[in-house]
């Protein structure tokens, strides 16, 4: 008898801790959702008031410089791309919300590259360039994927959450810090491009 009262109990409390967790990974689903279809840059935002002449990982300032190897061994630095608009993502291949985005960053190097627009993918996995060459060929990228072996970016960009993207003007300045993954294909995000992208 006791036996069975003890079966009943821990049934019912099996059955309270799954309606919690469901409850819980139904709540940040549907957190990450929204989130993820906020516009990530508007036209507004990218006409940066604030022009700071230090290097800072912050909006108005010139985004730090840094030298990290891409997949093929060769040095890479940030000042390679100067004069160009650079989406600098700082990123992990075990990065669920990375995942979703890299698709939309992909459409959005081949829609924009000819004007002068570089991605820049910062992979901050520890030690295993094998991994993410896979995941390069998995997701079809082009564009450059940087290794941070030496976390000399993860250092120079203070990210509290990956994915991390930093949009950069062809001055070098920051004009946009993004947390999170987001919809990358919005018209507004067109729109903010294309209003960096113009001669000046």
């Amino acid at each position: 008898m006791k036996s069975i009262d003890s079966k009943k109990r821990n049934f019912t409390l099996i059955k309270k801790y799954a309606a919690i967790y469901i409850v819980l990974f139904v709540g940040a689903l549907m957190a990450f959702v929204s989130h993820y279809y906020e516009t990530p840059v508007t036209p507004e935002e990218v006409q940066v008031a604030s022009l700071q002449t230090q290097e800072r990982s912050a909006v108005g300032y010139m985004a730090p410089g840094f030298t990290v190897r891409n997949l093929e061994g060769n040095r890479v630095s940030l000042a390679d791309y100067q004069g160009q608009v650079v989406i600098l993502n700082l990123w992990a291949t075990w990065c669920g919300p990375c995942r979703i985005e890299m698709p939309g960053f992909e459409n959005l190097y081949r829609r924009f590259r000819s004007e002068g627009l570089t991605i820049l993918a910062v992979s901050l996995d520890k030690d295993n360039d094998q991994k993410v060459r896979n995941f390069v060929e998995e997701y079809g990228l082009s564009f450059p994927v940087l290794l941070d072996a030496q976390h000399k970016v993860e250092s120079r960009y203070n990210t509290f959450t990956i994915p991390t993207t930093y949009v950069i003007d062809r001055k070098g300045r920051i004009v946009a810090v993004v947390d999170g993954a987001k919809n990358w294909e919005a018209q507004e995000t067109f729109d903010a491009l294309e209003l960096l992208l113009k001669p000046s």
